[in-house]
């Protein structure tokens, strides 16, 4: 598990979520419309890049640090590099294209299992549900692959904002119940006994020091 897994800091607990699916699915624009940033002329995303957001999950103060990756073809060895540490992965398709569904099937999951850490928390977003007239994945294929790897499915639409935050509020509920906070927990328990101890220690020091500064000023 990697050493990020339970940073905690004074912005919160980490969760790292990245986001991964085609180009042009809009990966980039359901970030920017979760942090109410949404712009409709987007282009193509050529590097890694992250913003963070603090939300309340389970009366846990949960940092999130959502990734933006690279959709292209000709980059997406780069993003192995950022699933080795990832808590959370969303896989976008567009609900108008079928093969970006295809390849979430056929490469996303994969290249996220392969290479990311195990237990790693999965979602599916079915975005551009505004152009739900133009849907060419019938919605049951998509249901049944989630349940079948057992991700969270939301059909988003980051230009009306809709179903987004729900998404990450679920994913993050299940984060907070996952094998990852019971790993922050264990963490926190054993650094406070290792404080205590420290601190018992520290007093008997400083009072075995203050019992021999009285001895010599008594001679």
């Amino acid at each position: 598990m990697s050493e990020e897994t339970n940073k905690n800091n004074s912005n919160g607990i980490l969760c790292k979520i990245i986001l991964v699916g085609d180009s042009g699915v809009g990966k980039t624009s359901i970030i920017n419309s979760y942090f109410q940033k949404y712009n409709q002329h987007v282009t193509a995303t050529l590097n890694t890049s992250f913003l963070s957001k603090i939300e309340i999950i389970n009366n846990y103060k949960i940092e999130f640090q959502i990734w933006d990756t690279v959709g292209q073809e000709q980059y997406r060895a780069l993003n192995t590099l950022f699933f080795k540490d990832a808590h959370i992965c969303i896989m976008v398709y567009d609900i108008t294209r079928k093969e970006s569904f295809n390849n979430i099937k056929d490469y996303w999951y994969e290249s996220v299992i392969s290479n990311g850490l195990e237990g790693i928390i999965l979602g599916i977003a079915g975005n551009k549900d505004d152009l739900y007239e133009s849907e060419k994945v019938d919605r049951n294929e998509v249901k049944e692959f989630s349940e079948q790897i057992n991700a969270i499915l939301g059909f988003t639409s980051a230009k009306n904002n809709s179903c987004i935050s729900e998404l990450i509020k679920e994913l993050g509920i299940k984060f907070c119940n996952s094998d990852f906070m019971k790993a922050y927990r264990k963490d926190s328990s054993d650094q406070d006994r290792k404080d205590k101890k420290f601190n018992l220690k520290d007093k008997k020091n400083r009072n075995n020091k203050n019992g021999n500064n009285d001895k010599k000023a008594c001679c």
